[in-house]
């Protein structure tokens, strides 16, 4: 170079011809470092004192000086001359050739670049050797090469083949007791296994590969850990043999219990294990075995008592259950005879049964009662079975048990529970029902009749919004003993629920006259001892009842009819002014039946929209038109338009009145939403009717600023009409909801003033826009002083409060001029208008 170094140049030169004049162009690059390289291997590759040839695709190309020992040719020329077949054995250990085999080898040191094996070599003296071969395979200047570096292991072959003819013998023996052997070349991973071993985990002999892995895989995962463990102890030398039980995969997939035994029978001179070799024994039957001992003896000890007798019933042994449950120690137990236990509930031809059943069935179980040391009798679950020889003939009685009396406190609780009050414990509905239904079978098998009475207390719920429920429970229980006290012991008294009570008598005449005066002298006697006064906590009570009652004599007769019988009954009482009792009359049933039927159509006309807003005008002093009452009406598609007093209380008592007074809500703000449109209309007032069930629902504020909302109507414009009922009720939550849509602009219009209870202390509190005088004030107030004075006092009333006060009803300019002479500002009624549809409502008002 410039600076006087040296270097390697490997130059390529070729001849080129460019326009018929030759040219000779050269190539070279530096290879100085590669030079220097080489030298470094070439000196390692000479010292290392192992034989090591170094192949190429073109065949022996190097060997160091200890190869050209071990072959004895004394120079490195003589054996770069040899052929790779002339140091290799005709045939291999497995009996195949070594052309067929050297694939085998070459194949993973081409991919992973090693491979150790063992390989037999020739002299060229022809002598045999064994050799253990690290063969390495690296790229250099393009090419493959392949380095084989050479042990001599023949002394150790020789040896290892002495000791398997050493052992054969043995091996033999093992067969022969039935263990399995194996031998582990723990360098090379190679296995053999014996024909045992592979038929104890259901393989035939050629099954089988000789590979360490093929029994690893097979050993349970739960079991490996603790396996390898074991294994690798004993290699290390931690162990003097590895002993470990664990399970085996067979060729089913089934898994067998095996004992494993391995001991290390070579190491080198390093010490280093080289074989093993051990033995398998099944050893499922053994571990099966032990597991139902284990299960037996934890059976035996279990919470369930357990006695075994003898043929002679003597008893053997008990277990501590046992001794737990019935209070006697085993020293007192063991020598004597179950009667021991015996409580005398049951008699000999109990046990009779109980023994013939065990001898012909072997088994015998049920309920039996016992007694403990300390005298107590108590109820057990009791099973004994009889134990039978290979004989056949029984050799002993295993008898296992458990305490029931929890169990049975317990059903008598569900029971009591599922068929009685749990506050005044008489028989409930279901109950009731049962026995009812067992009164009509024996009532018809016998030719007696029999009664139910329905009782129901009288403003029952009134005790319990003024005194409170634990009066009410009170009350409940002193009528369940009058009642249990007013009757016979063969009949019943139920409670249905609330304040209803049912009593059933049977065994009445069939005569149904004389079994009308038999009830009757009971239902008397009843409605006589409930009127006494009751004790309710040093408070003395007065109640009332009404009674329904219902004969029966036939099986034809349903439950579920005689029930409803008795109700309607019972609310006949009721309409004839409480405190009395009434028979079941036909004709009430056909009144049922067909409010039945308008509940069905109601329901249907909801889902149908077969009702319609009517509008009847309300007018001022000077006659003109301030608004309308917007009123329900239901076109019925086959029995015409149906009055509101038919349909409206069924609605209230059904619940569909939620639902229908939605409706109406919606009706009227989408119609006050129209008229704002027009001039003629758009300062009317709606007066919408509101029933105590719907003012009462927790979201109706919600739900009429919902609907304002929603249609855009104009809160002043919508008038809610409110009955004196709501008032009797929770009073501060009625004034709540008001004032809350009050806030919004909503009016309210106090409904039927003077017919119910009015307070004038809760009057003045309640945020009220007008009074409206009802229709049976105005009807007469021309021909009553007393109606004429309630209307005078209801005007001048509602005057001092600044309410505008209007009269409905009114029919006649003779009503119209009284009231208007006494200050009634509105009127509503005939006189001015029927109730109309929309359209033609509108027309008046045009007309007007």
């Amino acid at each position: 170079r410039r600076d006087g170094t040296e270097m390697v140049l490997s130059y390529a030169i070729s001849e080129v011809t460019i326009k018929d004049e030759r040219l000779l162009t050269c190539i070279f690059r530096d290879i100085t470092n590669e030079q220097q390289a080489s030298a470094r291997f070439r000196t390692l590759f000479q010292r290392s004192g192992q034989p090591t040839l170094l192949f190429s695709d073109s065949g022996l190309i190097d060997c160091n000086q200890a190869a050209i020992d071990i072959y004895g040719l004394g120079s490195r020329e003589a054996v770069l001359a040899l052929n790779p077949a002339d140091v290799a054995t005709p045939l291999q250990y497995d009996g195949r050739s070594s052309a067929e085999t050297a694939f085998e080898h070459l194949e993973p040191a081409l991919r992973t670049g090693s491979h150790v094996f063992e390989w037999r070599h020739q002299r060229p003296s022809g002598e045999i050797w064994d050799a253990e071969v690290h063969l390495m395979a690296f790229q250099h200047k393009g090419k493959t090469l392949l380095q084989f570096s050479l042990q001599d292991i023949t002394s150790r072959k020789k040896a290892e083949q002495a000791l398997r003819e050493s052992e054969e013998r043995w091996k033999f023996a093992l067969e022969g007791a039935g263990d399995g052997v194996w031998d582990w070349n723990i360098r090379t991973g190679h296995a053999v296994y014996s024909r045992r071993w592979k038929e104890m985990i259901g393989f035939a002999e050629s099954e089988i590969e000789n590979s360490a892995s093929e029994w690893s895989d097979r050993v349970h995962p739960e079991d490996k850990p603790r396996v390898m463990m074991a294994i690798q102890d004993h290699i290390d030398g931690n162990t003097s043999s590895a002993m470990i039980e664990f399970r085996m995969r067979c060729k089913d997939g089934r898994w067998r219990w095996t004992l494993g035994r391995g001991m290390v029978v070579s190491r080198d001179s390093e010490g280093k294990a080289i074989r093993l070799v051990g033995t398998n024994t099944d050893i499922t039957e053994r571990k099966r075995a032990e597991a139902d001992l284990r299960v037996a003896a934890t059976a035996f000890e279990s919470q369930e008592g357990m006695i075994i007798t003898d043929i002679d019933q003597r008893i053997l042994r008990i277990n501590r259950a046992c001794s737990e449950i019935t209070g006697y120690s085993p020293e007192e137990a063991v020598g004597q005879t179950p009667r021991l236990f015996s409580s005398g509930r049951h008699d000999a031809a109990f046990y009779r049964e109980m023994w013939a059943s065990i001898e012909e069935r072997g088994a015998w179980k049920g309920e039996l009662w016992n007694r403990r040391k300390n005298g107590e009798v108590y109820p057990e679950w009791f099973s004994i079975s009889a134990v039978k020889g290979e004989d056949g003939k029984v050799s002993h009685y295993v008898a296992s048990f458990i305490d029931i009396s929890q169990r049975k406190t317990a059903e008598d609780e569900i029971k009591h529970l599922a068929f009685y009050d749990p506050l005044t414990h008489l028989p409930n509905r279901r109950l009731l029902m049962d026995r009812l239904r067992h009164a009509l079978i024996a009532g018809s098998r016998s030719d007696s009749s029999g009664a139910l009475l329905f009782i129901d207390l009288d403003n029952f719920k009134t005790l319990n919004d003024t005194l409170g429920h634990g009066k009410g429970d009170l009350l409940l229980e002193s009528v369940a003993r009058r009642l249990t006290a007013s009757i016979r012991e063969e009949d019943t008294v139920a409670r249905l629920g609330g304040d209803e009570f049912v009593v059933m008598l049977e065994g009445l005449s069939l005569n149904l006259n004389d079994a009308a005066a038999q009830v009757r002298l009971v239902g008397e006697k009843i409605l006589q001892a409930l009127n006494e006064h009751h004790d309710l906590a040093e408070l003395s009570y007065h109640s009332t009842a009404s009674i329904g009652i219902t004969l029966f004599a036939h099986q034809t007769d349903t439950v579920d009819e005689l029930l409803k019988r008795a109700d309607l009954a019972m609310y006949q009482a009721k309409a004839a002014g409480r405190n009395t009792l009434r028979f079941f009359d036909p004709d009430m049933q056909a009144v049922v039946m067909a409010r039945v039927a308008l509940e069905a159509d109601l329901r249907e006309g909801l889902q149908q929209n077969h009702f319609a807003l009517h509008f009847q005008p309300q007018v001022a002093a000077d006659g003109s038109i301030v608004g309308a009452e917007a009123l329900l009406r239901w076109a019925h598609p086959r029995r015409g338009m149906i009055p509101p007093l038919e349909f409206i209380p069924l609605a209230e008592e059904t619940g569909l009145i939620l639902p229908l007074g939605n409706w109406v809500l919606e009706t009227a703000c989408a119609r006050l939403k129209v008229w704002a449109a027009s001039a003629n209309t758009a300062q009317l007032t709606l007066a919408v009717n509101v029933s105590a069930r719907q003012f009462r629902h927790p979201d109706f504020v919600e739900q009429v600023l919902a609907v304002l909302e929603r249609s855009g109507a104009d809160p002043q414009r919508l008038e809610l009409e409110l009955t004196e009922s709501l008032l009797l009720e929770d009073v501060e939550g009625v004034i709540a909801k008001m004032t809350a849509l009050k806030v919004r602009g909503v009016c309210f219009s106090l409904d039927d003033f003077g017919t119910g209870y009015s307070s004038l202390s809760y009057l003045k509190r309640l945020p009220l826009d007008q009074l409206k005088i009802d229709q049976s004030f105005v009807r007469d107030v021309l021909t009553d002083p007393n109606d004429a004075a309630i209307a005078r006092t209801i005007v001048a009333l509602g005057q001092s409060m600044g309410l505008v006060v209007i009269a409905e009803g009114v029919e006649t300019r003779q009503q119209r001029d009284f009231l208007a002479a006494n200050g009634c500002s509105n009127y509503q009624g005939y006189l001015f208008g029927r109730p109309v549809p929309a359209d033609e409502f509108e027309q008046l008002l045009n007309r007007a």
